[in-house]
């Protein structure tokens, strides 16, 4: 959070350096569509803030040709963080990023003078799972078992962390005070940290919820999301500028994600994850499908790609509730989100 107010305040000059040239299990970070005439598609520099299945409908689009169908070959990178895909989209380096919805609230408020817009969402809720060392069910879990003990979160000011924070609010549980909240471990290192037994509990997004509880490590114990509710979590941006000179472009990219979205919602889980297994080259096709029933299951993917006045408002009230927004800084839906491409999109 400090570094993003930091890099708003001073523009492109708080820029970090990223490893954006580093995907998660060791992959490469430029994974292009599949074009059958790459010499008349456009390149798209794109950004995902991780690398996980709870992003599937953007990998499907890819795997099943839905970006090449709409003359674009997507040249993909992870961020590895919220506040480097912000930093990579104002400074042009990615014209496209998936992130939290929040970034967008922050830059409205924020002193640049680009700002970004959200044109298209993927997730309905939180994808994180409240992890235990100690194995149990979701129904023996209760939220007081974590006072006292070390919880493994995410970054302040992130979408990961608040929602995490309202979670614990919503069941008397103070992050500040009844627990000691792990906030500083990087994203790459996350896993690492807890086989290392750095924390009592943890969060983590799928594939690590299947392949940790498979091999013993951990055990899903609560949905974060189903603590906080429907809040569009995961959403595509990006800056004005770049909407107004390439709206054929942002309409493309939307209409492949919502026919990959539209896939998604019958699709057999082990043909899912065969497709995109490429992307994740060391996780059994086994921990993948698991991934993708649990996030279904839950209702964990949007089947409308419109980011609604409701999603905003919501989260901008737990944007409020964590500190890290002012009640008179809330931002009007219309300066944030564009919905002309997603509702074209439903309509083709």
């Amino acid at each position: 959070m400090q570094f993003l107010h930091g890099f708003f305040r001073s523009g492109v000059r708080g820029l970090v350096t990223t490893a954006g040239a580093v995907a998660v299990f060791g992959l490469s970070p430029c994974l292009p569509g599949l074009s059958k005439n790459a010499a008349a598609a456009t390149k798209v520099k794109y950004a995902e803030v991780v690398r996980s299945v709870f992003y599937l409908p953007k990998y499907i689009a890819i795997a099943n040709g839905y970006f090449a169908e709409q003359g674009i070959e997507v040249d993909m990178r992870t961020a590895w963080g919220g506040d480097k895909g912000t930093a990579m989209l104002l400074t042009g380096r990615v014209d496209i990023v998936l992130q939290g919805p929040e970034t967008a609230v922050y830059i409205e408020n924020g002193m640049s003078p680009e700002k970004a817009k959200m044109f298209a969402a993927i997730t309905a809720t939180d994808g994180l799972f409240l992890m235990s060392r100690k194995k149990m069910s979701m129904q023996q879990f209760k939220w007081d078992m974590i006072r006292n003990k070390t919880v493994m979160g995410w970054r302040p000011g992130s979408t990961p962390g608040l929602f995490l924070e309202y979670a614990m609010k919503k069941h008397g549980v103070s992050p500040k005070k009844d627990l000691n909240h792990v906030t500083n471990i990087a994203i790459p290192a996350r896993v690492g940290a807890w086989i290392a037994k750095k924390a009592d509990y943890s969060v983590f997004f799928e594939p690590d919820i299947s392949r940790l509880s498979r091999e013993g490590h951990a055990y899903p114990v609560a949905s974060v999301g189903a603590e906080v509710g429907k809040v569009d979590y995961t959403v595509f941006m990006a800056t004005d500028s770049y909407i107004k000179n390439n709206p054929k472009i942002i309409q493309g990219w939307t209409n492949a994600i919502y026919k990959a979205m539209k896939w998604v919602r019958t699709a057999d889980s082990t043909d899912a994850a065969k497709r995109v297994s490429k992307w994740f080259l060391k996780v059994k096709i086994e921990d993948l499908a698991s991934s993708i029933d649990r996030y279904r299951k839950f209702g964990i993917w949007k089947s409308d790609p419109t980011t609604h006045p409701k999603a905003i408002s919501s989260l901008q009230d737990i944007l409020i509730e964590g500190g890290v927004l002012k009640a008179n800084k809330r931002v009007a839906y219309e300066n944030v989100v564009t919905t002309r491409f997603s509702e074209k999109a439903k309509g083709m």
